[in-house]
């Protein structure tokens, strides 16, 4: 009898860092990461007895991850290994095989011809949240709950779950236990500790500070 089923990730890119780098980056940022599906453009297997080498540390801490150190128009080559929850099977893909790394959302649509979708509520713990336009929220955002917006995101209320933006701006109320990605960057939360913080890019680097 076949058995199947369906299982989505996010990816996020790994493109430099050392193994012990790495595994420190990752142990920072967990709550965060073992939602995503890793994706390695450098090895991450080593000779190296005295340490704890990064692919063992993911197996170990059962992370959804793959070695390509090859990505072009969209496939990867490599090695590739899934936890699939609630079990023990891994599913391995050996080199020279492709795997297509589709993002969630396959629509190319300019984010800004999308309406601003305005929640006046308390998001949730395990609501999922997931718009292509702008996105304002006048209420807390509880622990396990996930808000994704391809445009620009506005929180006003404290803020315990995870927050994912591809826009060219975000003003958030103040950051608990929450997680926030940015353009592809985690933000260290230690800076977003304002009652009211604006957090924007210029010059390709991520500026964060006090809304006044």
């Amino acid at each position: 009898m076949v058995q199947a089923r369906q299982k989505n990730f996010r990816a996020f890119v790994f493109t430099q860092g050392n193994e012990q780098e790495t595994i420190a980056y990752i142990e920072k940022n967990f709550v965060l990461l073992k939602d995503f599906l890793m994706v390695f453009t450098y090895p991450i297997k080593s000779n190296s007895t005295n340490n704890l080498s990064l692919y063992h540390y993911l197996v170990s801490k059962n992370l959804n991850f793959i070695e390509s150190l090859e990505i072009k128009q969209g496939e990867a080559k490599g090695q590739i290994h899934l936890s699939l929850e609630n079990s023990n099977t891994q599913s391995t893909i050996l080199p020279n095989n492709k795997s297509n790394l589709e993002s969630q959302n396959t629509e190319t649509k300019n984010p800004q011809t999308k309406p601003t979708l305005v929640l006046h509520r308390t998001i949730r713990s395990g609501e999922e949240i997931i718009t292509q336009g702008d996105l304002t929220i006048f209420g807390r955002i509880n622990s396990g709950a996930h808000i994704q917006s391809e445009g620009n995101i506005q929180i006003f209320g404290e803020i315990n779950g995870n927050i994912f933006c591809n826009g060219d701006y975000m003003i958030l109320g103040k950051v608990g236990e929450g997680n926030i990605l940015f353009g592809g960057e985690i933000l260290d939360k230690e800076l977003l500790q304002h009652s009211q913080n604006k957090i924007y890019k210029t010059q390709n680097k991520i500026l964060i500070e006090e809304l006044q």
